[in-house]
């Protein structure tokens, strides 16, 4: 009888305490400022990224509308010296949803728009190629042939670029993936040539953004056929002095 007592006197007792180190595990980690299932910030950086590169892109904007996609063409015909390469790199950047803007970049960054250019001074003695200088170690799966075909080039090349986007989040990081491998950057080995290498890209992409603006920022309010004055007005991008 004794021993019936005392249990029934702890068992209710361990109950509670259970009952309140079971509520302590399950608010804690929600109350608690420091809690984060994420190994490491890094982790972070690369996994959430909230909207995808190209969106509301004015350039891509501009190329998908049907009154001005020829004077889109046209500014990166004089960029690139030659409308089918122009052509080409915009209708890959909209396949992707890449702004123009980088990827005309860094095809001036790594081939001057050179369909031809050859690269053999990777120390891992691969050979990079074409227009975005696609690497043969990284495309092996491509014939000679088919590295210097503008068409399989861009597309290659562009989808590369973004994969980097996507995984990145930024172009600056993007950039770097693409030029030294996503491995490196992703673990801190980014070279300075690799970071050179992206300051000149960024700043093309300035200087096209800049140019493409200038050339492009006139709006022409036209009133549609029929409709009132007081109608609504459809807002076309048109060169200046147009």
């Amino acid at each position: 009888m004794i021993f019936y007592y005392r249990w029934s006197k702890i068992v209710p007792v361990l109950f509670y305490v259970s009952f309140i180190l079971l509520l302590a595990v399950i608010i804690l980690p929600v109350v608690s400022p420091n809690h984060d299932h994420r190994e490491t910030a890094e982790d972070f950086y690369f996994e959430n990224i909230a909207v995808p590169p190209g969106d509301h892109d004015p350039i891509l904007a501009a190329y998908n509308d049907p009154d001005t996609v020829e004077m889109v063409i046209s500014f990166f015909e004089e960029i690139t010296g030659a409308r089918d390469l122009a052509a080409i790199i915009l209708v890959n950047s909209a396949e992707f949803n890449v702004p123009p803007s980088i990827v005309f970049s860094l095809g001036w960054e790594e081939s001057r728009f050179n369909p031809k250019a050859v690269n053999r001074a990777n120390t891992d003695k691969s050979i990079d190629r074409g227009l975005f200088q696609l690497n043969s170690s990284s495309f092996p799966g491509l014939r000679e042939e088919d590295f210097f075909d503008p068409e399989t080039n861009a597309f290659y090349g562009i989808a590369h670029l973004k994969h980097c986007l996507d995984i990145a989040g930024t172009e600056v990081a993007a950039l770097a993936m693409y030029n030294a491998g996503t491995g490196r950057v992703r673990a801190g080995g980014t070279p300075k040539v690799t970071l050179d290498y992206v300051s000149r890209i960024l700043k093309k992409q300035r200087q096209i953004e800049e140019n493409f603006n200038a050339q492009y920022s006139k709006i022409e309010k036209i009133e549609p056929a029929g409709q009132p004055e007081q109608g609504f007005a459809l807002c076309l991008l048109a060169p200046l002095g147009k």
